[in-house]
């Protein structure tokens, strides 16, 4: 490949390093494949939304939040992204589905001057925007009368909108001619002009933003980017608003011609016959639907559903081999699974990529691969009695992939090297490196380090369990000790005795379950798959706090003889 020259994101998004025909499909709506963009549409649309934003007085450094979800008005949020950008402004994505708490969060946080959002969400964006005093007049609504009439415009290419907009629709943007990107005059500035901002998970606490300049977001996609064997079809059914989706979104399609395909959300039976109807190469899961697919039942038929995919990357949270090892078998001999591990801080820095022997030239599928091309890692020892078979410590890593910092945050995230501390505990062997766990959720049992990972990675081999998320607690005397909660597979009978016998028989005594077990309807994930460990807590209290209640109730009732209590949690 050719080492990338463009400063700016957009100037490099739209140049081209391959020949295909521009007059294809390229970004598809998996569920209606005749509501498309093709190259030339795409870059139209792209201009003519620079236009509308510099029209519009969009200044240096505004921000512009986009909240929507995978749908088919991605086709307009895909080039809101490049557009957005290239007019001086600052791209935020958010998920449609937050709580109004959780939008004023992030809204207070990143103090939008335009919101663009969707039916669904318009109510709980106008009440946060009222609080926040943006003006409704910068709160923009894509619908889908709005959508077909963007398409439409992108098709013909006409030098106004279809009929007559107000200025809340997104349609007002597009009657101000087209205008080309803001060009970044140096390395200098590219380093230091903030392009995008990706919400970190908020699996302890509230997310943060984390900035990534012009430099940051070319450069992560330098390190992902290969030639494959075979031909790539890609589907995405993960969330756009999370950074590993937009990477291969985002600039991919444009660059190289790989037609995108967008599922709006990952719904097993859909999902099999969105591969199969279109031929699907290559898509990108996180453990959960994994697990899903490892548990489909034979009457959707995922072997010959799956047939299509040559590569599948799995990332956003720990799966094990055995789990790898299953999902792969569901594929054809020559295509392989690979996990791949990142953060919003980075993208992506250790990649199991499609090798060029196929399944001959495969790592190990319990690892997340070897560091990519423009990157470096380390191991920083001081992890005590961790049982694993090589020497593992915790991973920085260095590259100009690298966020900036928070934003509206003063603490130095990046040393005086240029090394970034991911919180991960791994170990490397040959040259594949390998993910213990998070060292701040590790659980201190009489000296040993227990990662959660390991008991859940374990947990799952009982085809009992659905799901289930293992966290620490505080036992009476002081000390701590691993709990479970388990989801329960479909149908299936399970107690609370069983799970702990079947990790007290395949692990170390120290790492029992002596902390309980509880069943659970779901377990709290974010968008990529991550534990929500913040909201797991949270249901400890409550449930300590329950439990507490009614061992009162039991010994008031024990006293006066009378007194019963029946807690459901």
């Amino acid at each position: 490949m050719n080492t990338p020259l463009s400063r700016d994101v957009v100037t490099f998004a739209l140049e081209a390093q391959a020949e295909y025909d521009p007059c294809e499909p390229l970004f598809i709506d998996a569920h209606e494949p005749s509501l498309s963009l093709n190259a030339t549409q795409f870059r139209f649309l792209v201009h003519s939304l620079i236009a509308g934003f510099k029209a519009n007085a969009m200044q240096p450094g505004d921000c512009v939040l986009v909240h929507m979800g995978n749908n088919i008005r991605l086709f307009s949020t895909r080039p809101s992204f490049l557009a957005i950008i290239d007019a001086g402004g600052v791209y935020m994505g958010s998920n449609p589905h937050s709580q109004g708490h959780e939008l004023d969060h992030v809204v207070g946080l990143t103090q939008p001057k335009w919101i663009i959002t969707e039916s669904q969400a318009f109510p709980t964006v106008t009440t946060v925007a009222d609080k926040h005093h943006l003006s409704l007049d910068h709160v923009l609504l894509l619908d889908d009368i709005t959508l077909v009439d963007t398409i439409r415009f992108a098709h013909t290419q006409s030098p106004t909108p279809p009929h007559k907009t107000n200025n809340t629709n997104v349609l007002s943007l597009l009657s101000h001619g087209t205008s080309p990107p803001l060009l970044i005059p140096d390395s200098s500035s590219a380093a230091s002009t903030p392009a995008a901002l990706y919400s970190t998970s908020g699996t302890t606490g509230l997310p943060k933003a984390a900035v990534l300049s012009h430099r940051s977001l070319i450069a992560q996609h330098a390190s992902i980017t290969h030639s494959p064997s075979y031909n790539v079809t890609r589907l995405i059914s993960l969330p756009i608003f999370h950074l590993f989706s937009s990477l291969w979104t985002h600039l991919f399609p444009l660059r190289y011609g790989h037609p995108l395909y967008i599922l709006r959300e990952f719904e097993l039976p859909l999902f099999l016959s969105t591969v199969h109807r279109h031929k699907i190469s290559e898509t990108y899961l996180v453990p959960v639907m994994v697990h899903m697919l490892n548990q489909a039942p034979d009457f959707l038929e995922p072997k010959s559903m799956l047939s299509s995919l040559h590569y599948i990357g799995v990332a956003g949270a720990p799966i094990n081999r055995a789990s790898m090892t299953t999902f792969q078998d569901l594929l054809h001999p020559d295509a392989c699974a690979g996990q791949v591990w990142g953060m919003t801080e980075c993208g992506v820095v250790f990649q199991h990529r499609y090798p060029s022997q196929g399944r001959l030239g495969q790592g190990d599928l319990g690892s997340i691969g070897p560091v990519t091309p423009g990157w470096e890692a380390k191991l920083v020892s001081g992890a005590s009695r961790v049982e694993v078979d090589e020497v593992s410590g915790q991973l920085y890593v260095r590259g100009a992939g690298l966020f900036t910092g928070y934003l509206g945050r003063s603490e130095v995230m990046i040393d005086g090297e240029g090394w970034f501390d991911t919180g991960d505990l791994a170990y490397v062997k040959n040259g594949e490196y390998f993910i213990v766990g998070r060292t701040k959720e590790l659980i201190k049992v009489r000296g040993y380090q227990v990662c959660p990972a390991e008991l859940e990675a374990v947990l799952l081999q009982d085809t009992r369990i659905r799901d289930v998320a293992v966290m620490g607690i505080r036992l009476p005397d002081g000390s701590e000790a691993p709990r479970a909660y388990v989801v329960r597979a479909a149908g299936a009978k399970l107690s609370s005795e069983e799970v702990y016998s079947f990790v007290r028989h395949r692990l170390a005594g120290y790492k029992a379950l002596d902390g309980g077990v509880f069943f659970v309807d779901r377990i709290p994930r974010t968008v990529s798959g991550k534990i929500q460990r913040g909201k797991l807590a949270s249901m400890n209290e409550r449930r300590d706090a329950l439990a507490g209640l009614l061992e009162r109730f039991r010994v008031k009732g024990a006293v006066g003889g009378n007194a019963r209590a029946s807690v459901v949690v």
